[in-house]
């Protein structure tokens, strides 16, 4: 998989406290602002995730998936990944799920362009 096809990351899904989360992956060629990335869906085990109280977790900083488009000065670095926290979503440390990620990447340079991105992978919560 290149990759801009990959865009649920390498560290995978853990617990964190109070919930879950999923490390993610820019499918893109260069860094964007977050503001240009939509998270479109969320489904572990074929059941779509409730995303209303998600976060975004990116180098220190957190901010409500809801207020992502307001993010214009947070860029994503292709090389770093950034993390969707469930808060209040739980699931045994050491068990095996596929996790189906959706997102949406529409670059400020190319008007009107959305690539669309999913991936689905069998991951281990850590």
């Amino acid at each position: 998989m290149l990759p801009v096809e990959r865009i649920i990351g390498e560290e995978g899904l853990a617990t964190v406290d109070g919930g879950l989360k999923l490390a993610m992956r820019l499918p893109w060629y260069r860094s964007l602002p977050f503001s240009t990335i939509h998270i479109a869906e969320v489904q572990i085990d074929g059941e779509p995730v409730d995303l209303s109280n998600a976060l975004i977790d990116f180098d220190g900083a957190q901010w409500p998936l809801a207020d992502n488009g307001e993010q214009t000065n947070s860029f994503w670095f292709v090389r770093d990944s950034a993390y969707l926290v469930l808060p209040d979503r739980q699931l045994a440390a050491g068990s095996e799920h596929d996790v189906t990620l959706t997102l949406h990447v529409s670059p400020p340079y190319i008007p009107g362009m959305t690539r669309n991105n999913v991936q689905t992978a069998t991951l281990r919560v850590a």
